[in-house]
């Protein structure tokens, strides 16, 4: 069977997982075919916290041709992409806070996933230049469409983290 293609980030951060990491280098990223390189488009077979972080690690290895949002972009829902697209308005979200340290974070924690039926959430925690923030991930699988089967990001939140500080 062949790979699903599709665009979209969906965004909606919420609770995050520690699950199997799948990995995703800037050399798959940078590739001009980014949906024939290691899983960077949606497939049926993704789990919703695969999917979160492949967004995240293709977003924090962006390019100056902002090839990584596009991969992050690719994993958007279509209800997603209405509201945060097209991909050059998409790009420009991402540019600007509270989305920007998803470009440049150098370290990460994820919560657990929470799946109810066909939703999912996840928290994921940033911390880079002296800045903590928690964005919230909802997902769902798509029941039609191009990427029927898989999970893609319906939104994604910036919240404040309890109990976390990063000292100057």
């Amino acid at each position: 069977m062949g790979m699903t293609h599709c665009t979209g980030f969906v965004g909606a951060l919420v609770f995050g997982c520690l699950l199997a990491v799948v990995p995703v280098s800037s050399a798959q990223v940078a590739s001009d075919e980014p949906s024939s390189s290691g899983g960077l488009a949606p497939t049926p077979g993704l789990t919703p916290g695969q999917v979160v972080q492949i967004q995240l690690e293709a977003l924090r290895l962006n390019d100056s041709r902002n090839r990584g949002i596009e991969v992050a972009f690719r994993f958007a829902s279509p209800d997603n992409k209405l509201h945060t697209g097209p991909l050059p308005r998409f790009i420009s979200m991402i540019h600007q806070r509270p989305y920007s340290l998803m470009l440049a974070y150098d370290n990460v924690a994820y919560d657990p996933v929470e799946i109810v039926d066909d939703t999912a959430r996840q928290r994921v925690t940033l911390i880079g230049s002296g800045l903590v923030v928690a964005y919230e991930f909802y997902l769902s699988r798509q029941t039609e469409g191009a990427c029927v089967g898989c999970w893609l990001t319906d939104a994604v939140i910036a919240k404040r983290p309890t109990g976390l500080q990063v000292q100057s």
